[in-house]
């Protein structure tokens, strides 16, 4: 790839502190609603929207947009995060790919996690005051514990949505990837309350994942369940140097794969309907946008 070490080097920086927020909200909320931690994706990212220069007239600039809404609370969405790469010199595009997320967190084998079901869409902020019924103090012990052996529960094999997204793919030709949502590491304790919220500075030894939708189907075919951590990592091709423990890490696959374009789908004008009907429609199937534009010199070339 021709884009510059400097670049590369500040772009994976920033998906990797991405990555260290994810794992640290898990770390600190371990019963956090997946939703959440989108919002939580994207928030971290709002800070990168002002372009940043690098030498020989090269910029980028990170730009996202939370939609949230329909997609959520009808629980069918085709992902939940939807990135951008556009390519382009004196404003003019060059290139433009696209990646789309479905993101998935990996749940306690012991501790409940926060589901936002209909009900809270429907009630909105007022679900905050709604006390119906004895509540349980919050001195009350509650302990989470992650193993290998945890699972992502809501990746179901035949669910409405698991179905929706194999249908879009042989439709529509857009890649889809599982973004797995997970603690720095396991196995890992945490009881709750707690005594001080943790700053994680450190690489997570684990974090978040990223696997390609078609390898997740196959491994949904074959164990008919909800897969674990385990059973995920077991299943990936262990004579590929650059998956990591349950996937491609979060910043490699951001940074070498989709960046340095071997991961994602190339797009024209031809693509305007099928990407109106993801990205552009209040009701369509998707929660989040973010848009990694790159300012290129004259004399700078793409691979093909």
């Amino acid at each position: 790839m021709i884009i510059p070490k400097e670049i590369v080097d500040w772009f994976k920086s920033i998906f990797a502190s991405t990555n260290r927020r994810l794992s640290e909200k898990i770390l600190n909320v371990p019963g956090i609603p997946e939703p959440h931690l989108d919002t939580t994706f994207v928030e971290h990212l709002m800070s990168f929207a002002t372009p940043r220069k690098f030498k020989g007239d090269w910029a980028i600039r990170i730009d996202t947009h939370f939609l949230g809404g329909l997609a959520q609370f009808w629980r069918w969405e085709i992902a939940d995060i939807g990135v951008f790469v556009f390519f382009q010199r004196r404003g003019q595009l060059v290139r433009q790919k696209v990646a789309l997320l479905q993101s998935k967190r990996l749940y306690p084998i012991v501790g409940d996690v926060v589901e936002l079901e209909e009900y809270d869409y429907m009630l909105g902020m007022a679900r905050l005051n709604a006390r119906y019924g004895p509540q349980s103090p919050i001195l009350a012990n509650r302990l989470f514990r992650f193993t290998r052996s945890s699972a992502y529960l809501a990746l179901q094999p035949g669910s409405e949505q698991t179905e929706h997204i194999k249908e879009f793919i042989e439709k529509r030709g857009f890649p889809v990837y599982y973004l797995f949502y997970n603690p720095p590491r396991v196995p890992l304790r945490i009881s709750v309350p707690i005594t001080k919220y943790v700053k994680l500075r450190f690489e997570p030894v684990l974090g978040s994942r990223v696997v390609a939708a078609p390898v997740v189907f196959k491994l949904l075919d074959k164990i008919k369940q909800s897969p674990t951590l385990q059973e995920l990592d077991d299943f990936l091709d262990p004579t590929e140097p650059t998956l990591h423990l349950g996937g491609w890490r979060l910043e490699y696959f951001m940074t070498d794969l989709l960046l340095a374009c071997f991961e994602g789908r190339r797009f024209t004008d031809a693509d305007a309907e099928d990407l109106s009907e993801i990205f552009e429609r209040r009701s369509g199937p998707i929660a989040a946008t973010v848009a990694v534009t790159v300012e290129m010199p004259d004399d700078a070339q793409l691979p093909e």
